[in-house]
């Protein structure tokens, strides 16, 4: 796919725009570079994104994470919007007059192309989805990497057999398609690294309502070699699944208009009657087991292991980074080290002063800023272990100098961890009350951020799990054993970003709920400004440094432990 081609295609079939959004067959988050349309297109890598050709022009929309960076990265060569304030069908509308464009069916939602299209054709816009896309394209990922197994026993939080009765014991039709593939390992208890950073299978899966085997839909042959799957599952590749489905007696299936592509339901709706499931599935998996929070637990003790070394190693020059990517390869290399680590959970983000500005920056070996006259370093990291994810983010002062304007800042953003940390919410309590609490907070001292308050975390899943989301539109409620982040950070574009993220755990007892912090990294007690914080938050701190310490001080050597002691429980 190349921009000439696209404009070609438009004047030829004498269409006025086409319509590339960032998504893959199974509208993964962050697909495989080689997957993503738009990085295919221009090499500017973004979650969520997405792209109007027009014959002379094209408009490249995005969320706040991503706004400055694109801004750099395309300069003045396109028009950039902030999809929180304009978003694709506004920009089109906005054009004041009849418009016909076509987009690729297999990487939008039927949900989200439902939305769109009802909103256009009242302004008499017509947008096509292209059954058979007109470039060639790149579908799928390398299964020969993809080395899939089944999750050992004393560590899946519930056994497939017992998720699989769930599911059908709900089920209202003949059947149910799941084509979020985080929902299908998680359902099997399966795992697959053909997707970069994932740990999840490139497959859906068909339940019957009928004692039948169920239907792992998927172009991996590497899953025959699981003995589970090749037993109590068909494996069958998407065109033989269709074929299957016409020759069977199946006449209503269900399935989640927010995750199914919208040319399997076109090309099924042609036979079968497609019904939008009731079955929450995302929220299933966002209610964590006791045994899967005792897992998450006890690799957060790994994580937070590998990322006190690599922060006391930089703070006392043990290692020499030249640049922003060396430093986040000297941490990968630091999670490495540990048994039960498998990769990285996303790309780290490590960002030196007015780079940390940069919400989602992505330091490019390269081209990325070196260490030399640095201040702060932001560094926003995670991995996956065998009995979890992580994801935490935390700010280092690296220079001599002391910005006030930084220490106060980062200062009222701990507080409001603190504060978070210390509150009692109502039971069922909506995630958007934890959004605005702590914003509510934080604007007292004019401190603002753009991007939502945090996201749901997997075991040994997705970074970004779809429930619970915390922000302020979001309707999820919370309960006991929900896991997410709280990720507040503060941005001056030109000068520095700060964020500090942990990942919390809902516990519910009376009518009550709180937040338990189970990350295990220490704060840079250089950035406080100790005139701001009281007594009781001094305190507050000192007991997590402690408890972090004492998590950890076994499999520290001497070096480590001096320095720990001095600096993270001493000094505060």
């Amino acid at each position: 796919m190349k921009p000439h081609l696209i404009k070609k295609f438009l004047k030829d079939k004498k269409i006025d725009f086409y319509l590339i959004t960032n998504n893959d067959l199974h509208l993964n988050e962050s697909p495989n570079l080689d997957l993503k349309d738009i990085y295919k297109l221009f090499k500017f890598d973004c979650t969520r994104g997405y792209v109007l050709f027009f014959t002379n022009k094209f408009v490249f929309f995005t969320d706040s994470r991503y706004i400055l960076a694109a801004k750099k990265f395309f300069k003045n060569n396109c028009e950039i919007y902030n999809l929180s304030e304009i978003s694709v069908v506004d920009y089109l509308i906005m054009q004041n007059k009849k418009l016909s464009g076509v987009l690729d069916s297999k990487v939008i939602s039927v949900k989200e192309f439902r939305e769109v299209n009802a909103k256009l054709e009242k302004n008499e816009i017509i947008i096509h989805p292209q059954i058979k896309n007109f470039f060639k394209k790149k579908y799928y990922p390398n299964f020969n990497i993809s080395y899939p197994f089944s999750m050992p026993k004393y560590l899946i939080p519930r056994k497939f057999n017992d998720n699989l009765k769930k599911i059908k014991k709900n089920l209202k039709t003949d059947g149910i398609l799941i084509w979020n593939n985080a929902h299908v390992a998680y359902l099997l208890n399966l795992r697959s690294f053909e997707l970069w950073n994932s740990s999840k299978p490139f497959a859906g899966l068909f339940v019957p309502k009928k004692n039948i085997k169920p239907i792992l839909i998927s172009n991996n042959l590497n899953l025959n070699k699981i003995s589970k799957i090749s037993s109590s599952f068909n494996i069958l590749q998407e065109e033989k699944f269709i074929t299957f489905l016409k020759l069977s007696k199946l006449k209503n299936v269900e399935t989640s208009y927010e995750f199914l592509n919208l040319n399997l339901y076109i090309r099924l709706s042609k036979f079968l009657n497609l019904f939008d499931t009731k079955i929450n599935i995302s929220r299933y998996l966002g209610v964590k087991t006791s045994k899967e929070i005792k897992n998450i637990e006890a690799c957060h003790i790994d994580d937070g292991l590998a990322v006190l070394k690599f922060i006391i190693d930089l703070k006392q020059k043990n290692i020499n980074p030249k640049n922003e990517y060396e430093v986040s390869e000297h941490l990968y290399n630091k999670r490495k080290e540990g048994i039960n680590f498998f990769r990285n959970s996303f790309d780290y983000i490590s960002a030196f002063d007015s780079n940390a500005a940069i919400i989602h920056y992505k330091p490019h070996p390269k081209k990325s800023l070196s260490f030399k006259n640095r201040n702060i370093l932001l560094i926003d990291s995670g991995a996956q272990y065998l009995g979890g994810t992580t994801d935490v983010t935390r700010v280092m002062k690296v220079g001599k100098k002391n910005f006030s304007k930084i220490k106060y800042s980062y200062t009222y953003l701990l507080k409001s961890l603190i504060k978070i940390e210390n509150k009692l919410f109502p039971r069922n309590t909506r995630s958007s009350k934890i959004d605005l609490y702590i914003r509510n907070y934080l604007s007292k001292f004019q401190i603002y951020y753009s991007h939502g308050t945090g996201h749901g975390v997997g075991n040994f899943g997705d970074v970004h799990e779809k429930y619970p989301i915390i922000s302020s539109r979001s309707e999820d409620i919370l309960t006991n054993n929900n896991l997410f982040s709280i990720e507040p950070g503060y941005y001056v574009e030109g000068q520095f970003g700060l964020r500090l993220e942990n990942l919390y755990v809902t516990k519910t007892s009376n009518r009550f709920l709180k937040l338990k912090n189970i990350t295990l990294v220490p704060y840079d007690l250089d950035l406080v400004d100790l005139r701001l914080i009281t007594n009781f938050e001094r305190k507050f701190i000192k007991k997590y440094h402690q408890k972090i310490y004492k998590s950890l001080q076994s499999r520290l050597s001497n070096e480590y432990r001096k320095y720990f002691i001095k600096n993270l429980i001493n000094k505060i």
